[in-house]
């Protein structure tokens, strides 16, 4: 049940603000956000079981993010990662249109899934429950495992307080605690109210925070998570001018 709360283009000082939430199994293998090796331009966690990444960001200010989608498993199970979705396009130089494009025919080799694409210069989102590319204007958004924006309390109440936070916050360390403070809310015990999830054996195992200023410079943050909600080190990254 992950979470993304964004902001395109807020106000005059900041063009992208992203505070997201990776639930899933402590289980299963992953990196904390780094660079890859491989890959040293890109700035991300990493999937190890299918080498993709759920959310992250490059050096030219590409950024990508995924979240799957709630519904009953299709038969058979379609056969390729959604990880790849975002590691692919942070890996290229092409529009988020044309990226779309490439995918759209074996867009059913994926169980469902929502992506957010920024090419640096425009946002979309695409999900393969639905018809159309959508670019997205200047607001305030919510993505969880549903159709983008949709009727759920922790995406319609963090929409509101990410708007909040973004127009009261002095300053860019304030914001970003103020986003961390979002994505640990732990709701009021009503379905879908919580964007925190902590158990031994399933929950928020990263929580993000991005935020890419209008002059390109970008700061990315990550508090990782054991089981039972216990924190590890935040990790800071900056990037740009």
């Amino acid at each position: 049940m992950c979470l993304i709360l964004f902001a395109v283009q807020p106000n005059q000082k900041l063009r992208l603000v992203v505070a997201a939430n990776r639930d899933e199994f402590y289980g299963r293998p992953a990196s904390r956000v780094s660079y890859w090796n491989d890959y040293p331009d890109i700035l991300a966690g990493r999937d190890l079981q299918a080498g993709g990444t759920w959310l992250g960001i490059s050096k030219s200010g590409r950024f990508a993010a995924v979240t799957n989608f709630r519904e009953d498993p299709p038969e058979p199970i379609p056969p390729r990662s959604r990880g790849e979705l975002t590691s692919d396009f942070l890996r290229s130089d092409c529009s988020p249109e044309t990226y779309i494009g490439s995918i759209k025919g074996h867009a059913d080799e994926y169980r469902g899934f929502n992506l957010v694409l920024d090419d640096g210069k425009d946002t979309y989102y695409y999900s393969n429950r639905a018809t159309g590319l959508t670019k997205l204007e200047p607001g305030f958004y919510g993505l969880s495992n549903q159709m983008l924006d949709c009727d759920w309390p922790k995406v319609n109440g963090g929409r509101e307080a990410l708007s909040v936070l973004t127009e009261q916050s002095p300053d860019m360390e304030t914001l970003h605690q103020g986003l961390f403070g979002l994505l640990g809310d732990k709701g009021d015990g009503s379905p879908f109210s919580n964007s925190f999830i902590a158990t031994a054996e399933y929950g928020t195992c990263a929580a993000s925070v991005l935020t890419m200023s209008s002059s390109g410079e970008i700061c990315f943050q990550e508090q990782g998570f054991l089981k039972n909600g216990e924190p590890e080190e935040l990790v800071s990254y900056h990037l740009g001018d």
